[in-house]
Parts: structure tokens; C-alpha cells; sequence
């Protein structure tokens, strides 16, 4: 077993007690002046004096550390509330447009289940959720047509259906037979009437 101290325990045997002192003295004070300091160019007052200013610089630097790292766990709790706060916020969103989707897709079934049809085709899906008392705006359409599409997985059921710009139609959800979309998506029962809960 290796013993780093061994050299030092030595020192102690082969010194009188005022020479282990002194040497001892001399190591603490030249190993807290640092390394830079020279023992043949500075004396052990100077380097005593030294050894002072090193701690009292390391302390300070350790207390400005200190208070980075309080103001570094500040700013991450900030920032994981933040966080937290928009993960809600984005859930909430998403539940919303889910919703809004489901209400759409309710009311595909209940047009087309009342005149016959087997299909839907629905290029104002504002004037869908307005009376369903979705709140909604006009700008999202796009969005909740997207998220129908995405509730039902299943293109040749549900599709949005983009058109550009230039076109004379307007973008729309096309929805062949709602009568066999399923009995409940996103928390919205489908075949009951658009307004019903």
C-alpha cells in the first residue's frame, strides 16, 4: 500500500520538533501562495502575505460563484415554469382543436345521416362550428379541416382538401360516409345532432 504521506512522516522523525515546524510553516504557506511563487525569491512573510490574498481572492471568487449559481437555478425555474405553463397551454390548444374537429365531423354525420347523402363536403367550417358555439376563428378553419383528417386516419374517409388560391373552390373536408365514422372521437359522441352533447 502506497503512502503519500510517507515522505512528510520521515521529515517528522529525522526533525527536532522547532525544524519540523518551521518546514511544516514553510509548505502550508508557500502551498496556499501558489505555485508561481519562487522560495528562493520570496521570503515566507511575503509569501505568508501572499498565501492571505490568494484565500481571500479564492473566497470571493467562490461567493461570486455562489450567487451565479443561485441566480442560474432562478433563471431554470423560470424557465421550467414557462415551460410547464406552454405545455399546457399547447395541450389545452390541441384538446381544443380536437374537439372542434370531432364537433365537425358530428356534424357530417348528422347533415348527411338526415338527407341521404354519403358524403360531405364542408368549405365553411366556421359557419359548422359557430353553431355548435365553437369559438373559433376564421384563420384556424384550415387547422380543425387538418385535425378531422387526422382523428379519423383514414384518407379515403377524410381528407382536407387544399385548393390554391387561384382556384374557384374553396379548400375543404371531404367526408365519405359519416355514418360509419366512429361512434366517439375526441370526447365528442359523433352520431348525435351537431348541437347535442
Amino acid at each position: 500500500m502506497t503512502d503519500e504521506y510517507a515522505e512528510a512522516r520521515r521529515a517528522d522523525n529525522a526533525l527536532d520538533e522547532d525544524g519540523a515546524d518551521d518546514m511544516a510553516f514553510r509548505k502550508l504557506i508557500y502551498g496556499f501562495a501558489g505555485d508561481d511563487i519562487d522560495p528562493s525569491e520570496c521570503g515566507p512573510v511575503e509569501a505568508a502575505e501572499r498565501a492571505v490574498d490568494r484565500v481571500n481572492d479564492l473566497e470571493d471568487e467562490n461567493e461570486e460563484l455562489r450567487q451565479r449559481v443561485v441566480e442560474l437555478r432562478d433563471q431554470i425555474d423560470k424557465m421550467n415554469r414557462a415551460a410547464e405553463f406552454y405545455q399546457d397551454v399547447a395541450r389545452k390548444t390541441a384538446a381544443k382543436r380536437d374537439r372542434q374537429a370531432a364537433v365537425v365531423l358530428k356534424h357530417a354525420a348528422n347533415v348527411t345521416n338526415g338527407v341521404g347523402r354519403q358524403e360531405y363536403d364542408a368549405g365553411r367550417i366556421v359557419d359548422v362550428l359557430e353553431a355548435a358555439d365553437e369559438d373559433i376563428h376564421r384563420t384556424n378553419t384550415y387547422a380543425v379541416m387538418k385535425k378531422a383528417e387526422e382523428l379519423v386516419d383514414d384518407s379515403d374517409r377524410c381528407r382536407f382538401q387544399k385548393e390554391p388560391r387561384s382556384s374557384s373552390k374553396n379548400s375543404r373536408l371531404i367526408v365519405k360516409s359519416p355514418t360509419e365514422l366512429p361512434e366517439t372521437l375526441a370526447g365528442v359522441r359523433i352520431h348525435e345532432g351537431v348541437l347535442s352533447e
